[in-house]
């Protein structure tokens, strides 16, 4: 017998990747039973409903990405080279997504904008969170001389986030990693111009 933590790992754990790929809207309670070997009962003794095994599966999700990148970004010394080190950890996640279905922030952002406001809110909150983040690798790299002075900081920030999200969106769509890599060459050139 699992506890009770076990046993929610295990649901968030399978039902991410079917959310992920079908949607929440498509997503049945059956999908997710077929996936993790259990009843309905079993479900719903540990979430009151499938919107709460949807919030638990995208807090799974998030969390299982943001430390993967956490280390990279942690193993990288310097500003520009932790830049750089985000942009390694998506082209990865092109081959080897931690999630299978895409990028679970820009599924839910889409999916989630009118018709799930609780999974909208923790999409904004995980977005803004990694645009902080962003803003301390720039400001820092400002403060210790590895960036130049004088960029627009929020800015730079926005764009960085919101191109690689953009780049990978459309290899996904397209099938092809060719439009990823051509923005990941761009946004290196982009950072050794800033660079000091």
């Amino acid at each position: 017998m699992r506890n009770p933590e076990e046993t929610k790992n295990l649901i968030v754990s399978k039902a991410i990747t079917i959310f992920n790929k079908k949607g929440y809207r498509a997503t049945s309670l059956s999908d997710i039973t077929k996936a993790t070997g259990m009843t309905k009962g079993a479900i719903y003794g540990n979430f009151d409903n499938k919107d709460a095994v949807a919030v638990a599966s995208f807090d799974y999700a998030v969390h299982k990405v943001l430390d993967d990148l956490r280390h990279h970004i942690k193993s990288a010394p310097t500003a520009p080279l932790k830049l750089k080190a985000i942009l390694y950890y998506y082209e990865e996640y092109l081959e080897n997504p931690p999630i299978e279905g895409g990028c679970p922030v820009i599924n839910t952002s889409v999916e989630a904008d009118d018709e799930h406001p609780l999974l909208r809110s923790k999409a904004v909150n995980t977005i803004t969170m990694i645009k902080d983040s962003l803003r301390k690798i720039v400001n820092r790299g400002i403060q210790e001389g590895q960036l130049r002075g004088g960029i627009d900081v929020d800015l730079y920030a926005n764009m960085f986030y919101a191109t690689i999200k953009g780049a990978l969106l459309i290899a996904r769509v397209e099938g092809k990693r060719e439009s990823f890599d051509q923005v990941r060459h761009g946004l290196e050139m982009q950072i050794d111009a800033i660079s000091q």
